[in-house]
């Protein structure tokens, strides 16, 4: 019998050692929609676009030299091969095949997808002023086409590039601006957690815990157990961060409780390790050691070395 899909994420929330801080990172998440775009793509390259979404980075690339072997003009082939490259840490060969598969688009939607691409390579080469430029050409195809979809992911994934380069309100108009495109409850929160952490860096706390808490009501409705974790771990960041340490409290002892309800033991060690970093900031240094060593204790269970650190490299301040 199968699993019914509450149960699915119960088991995923109990076996999870770790999760990004905040959410799927935009990178990603346009892989996976470029992945689902292509409705005529061949067999053998809708293969290779399923073994990048799986993380089968060397599979990829085998098969995408095969289909350029085939055919020296397979865009389809080229684009795989440069996200493999990339994936590997092979950037600049990645970028050299997903500039080659950009010189071969013969349709706007073409063009726009091979620039997307492009611009996450620069992006994960941390050529920012680069990827800015190429993301900013892509959303403007977007722009022009009236596509919803890559007008929401390029402004995020502008926005994530200002950021990365230290252009924090210019990084916030991006994300706002692809907020006007979400469609469901997960892009919602997806939009609305971006927009609590850029206002959280800018300072402007009502906003950033505003804006999460949206965020955690989105997960609440349509999240799985760990996005749920997640963004409780960031709403009490944020709460810390604005001083509203009596919140951030609150907010992390539900999580903590939630978590040793469902057997989620990595996020019941970093609710209590983000415990005390909200005491430590309040200024209360015995509550914090006390947070941080039940938080060790279940991190080493867990066995998770970051996560260790991170607690010990507080204890220690």
């Amino acid at each position: 019998m199968s699993l019914s899909s509450m149960q699915l994420s119960l088991v995923q929330f109990q076996l999870k050692l770790k999760q990004p801080l905040i959410i799927l990172p935009i990178i990603l998440l346009s892989q996976l929609m470029i992945n689902s775009a292509f409705a005529d793509i061949t067999d053998d390259a809708f293969t290779c676009n399923k073994l990048l979404s799986k993380g089968d980075y060397s599979q990829a690339l085998v098969l995408s030299e095969q289909l350029i072997k085939q055919d020296s003009k397979s865009r389809e082939g080229l684009q795989c091969k440069g996200r493999a490259l990339g994936a590997l840490g092979k950037i600049d060969d990645g970028i050299v095949a997903i500039k080659a598969a950009d010189k071969l688009a013969a349709k706007p939607f073409d063009h726009l997808v091979a620039l997307t691409l492009l611009g996450n390579l620069q992006k994960s080469a941390k050529n920012y002023s680069e990827a800015i430029a190429t993301y900013q050409q892509s959303l403007s195809i977007a722009q022009a086409e009236n596509n919803t979809l890559f007008q929401r992911i390029n402004n995020n994934l502008l926005g994530e590039t200002l950021i990365d380069n230290n252009q924090i309100q210019a990084g916030l108009d991006s994300y706002l601006a692809g907020s006007k495109f979400v469609a469901n409850d997960n892009e919602r929160a997806d939009s609305y957690q971006r927009l609590a952490t850029t206002y959280s860096l800018l300072k402007q706390h009502d906003l950033a815990i505003q804006n999460q808490i949206r965020a955690l009501l989105m997960q609440t409705q349509s999240g799985t157990l760990d996005e749920y974790a997640n963004t409780s771990l960031e709403l009490g960041r944020i709460y810390t961060a604005a001083g509203e340490y009596a919140n951030a409290d609150r907010a992390l002892a539900k999580l903590i409780k939630f978590s040793q309800e469902n057997g989620g033991a990595y996020y019941e060690a970093k609710g209590l390790y983000y415990s005390g970093l909200a005491k430590a900031a309040s200024g209360d240094n015995t509550a914090a050691k006390a947070f941080y060593a039940d938080a060790s204790k279940i991190a080493k269970q867990v066995g998770d070395a970051e996560l260790i650190k991170n607690i010990d490299d507080a204890n220690q301040q």
